[in-house]
């Protein structure tokens, strides 16, 4: 794990290849009026402009699919990762602001400033390094709005050229306040050992604990989603599931645990753009595993939700789809999550 501020700086040749539960649930809370939000988070591969053009990624295409999706599950607060896409970006904000009037700008776009409340991590102004590619919208009303830039990344791997790390929001809703954080943690890399980027992930995941803890303290729940990049299944032997939520200190839900979930996050034998993708970057074209995960976090004296739904896969193929056919609809290679708490 290097800072990326050690290295030494791209070339240009290089910067053009870019990348563009059974469910757990938490002491029922007493009778009387409750106030629930939904949490959707989604990893929508909308690469930058220069990967889009030259490995054929369609994000004009894409984009009005993801929108659509997005809108059709018409969740409290949605997370997104992997919007790199600075044409896409502003057409998700302006095509759904009747549904989320609230947004945070994406994380990494800029180091200080920018309509944030406050910035914080290791953020790099180079024209060699891009966003973090993570933003959240909201039907609520965002009181504050906090971003934070990984400290620790995998020096050889792209996520080290970019400014990948956490958004950290303040919704009121109906007199209820909570926080959400949206984040993408280290990905895996084909030449870089895997036991190397979960080591990344486990000190990316305590530094959102500090950070959201230095913030919120014990003020109000804490909810967390995202691509975490942590393999429930994969990662087995070496604990990772639950090294991650000891790192974070708190519960990330996944649909793994949930015995009526067939369907993984990352499922490429059913979806057709997962097979386009493993072609452009070199992973397995069979791979199936969950990576996404929704959450909260826990500390000393702080609220956690009263209740949480199990974590459940979106799924929304094309008309007419059956059992056993290539989801053609999919326009990214995850599929989304969706959970929703009891706050009171």
């Amino acid at each position: 794990m290097v800072s990326r501020r050690t290295a030494t700086a791209l070339t240009a040749a290089a910067a053009a290849a870019l990348l563009g539960f059974s469910g757990f649930a938490a002491p029922t809370a007493s009778a009387g009026t409750s106030t629930d939000l939904s949490v959707f988070a989604w990893n929508v591969d909308l690469g930058t402009a220069i990967v889009d053009s030259t490995q054929h990624e369609k994000a004009a295409q894409r984009t009005p699919t993801i929108e659509s999706i997005i809108r059709q599950h018409n969740a409290d607060v949605v997370v997104l990762d992997e919007n790199f896409n600075n044409t896409s970006t502003p057409d998700i904000v302006s095509k759904l602001a009747d549904l989320y009037p609230y947004h945070t700008p994406v994380v990494g776009q800029t180091c200080s400033g920018g309509g944030w409340t406050g910035i914080s991590g290791d953020c790099s102004n180079s024209l060699f390094v891009i966003n973090g590619g993570t933003m959240i919208l909201s039907k609520y009303p965002i009181s504050a709005q906090y971003a934070h830039i990984f400290s620790n990344s995998t020096y050889g791997t792209w996520d080290y050229h970019a400014n990948k790390g956490a958004a950290l929001v303040q919704i009121d809703k109906n007199g209820a306040t909570s926080w959400v954080v949206g984040t993408h943690l280290q990905a895996d890399e084909s030449d870089t050992s895997t036991d190397t980027t979960q080591s990344t992930r486990l000190a990316q995941l305590k530094e959102i604990r500090s950070w959201v803890d230095g913030i919120v303290g014990s003020s109000a729940p804490v909810l967390i989603g995202g691509d975490m990049n942590v393999e429930y299944y994969g990662g087995q032997s070496r604990g990772d599931y639950a090294n991650a939520q000891s790192a974070v200190n708190g519960v990330l839900g996944t649909p793994a645990t949930d015995p009526d979930q067939t369907l993984r996050t990352m499922d490429c034998p059913v979806s057709a753009w997962c097979q386009y993708m493993s072609g452009v970057e070199s992973f397995p074209k069979d791979y199936r595993d969950d990576l996404d995960y929704i959450g909260y976090l826990n500390a000393p004296g702080r609220p956690t939700p009263a209740a949480m739904s199990a974590v459940k896969v979106d799924f929304d193929p094309q008309s007419g789809w059956t059992s056993g056919q290539t989801d053609t609809n999919a326009p990214s290679d995850h599929y989304p999550v969706e959970a929703t708490f009891q706050l009171n």
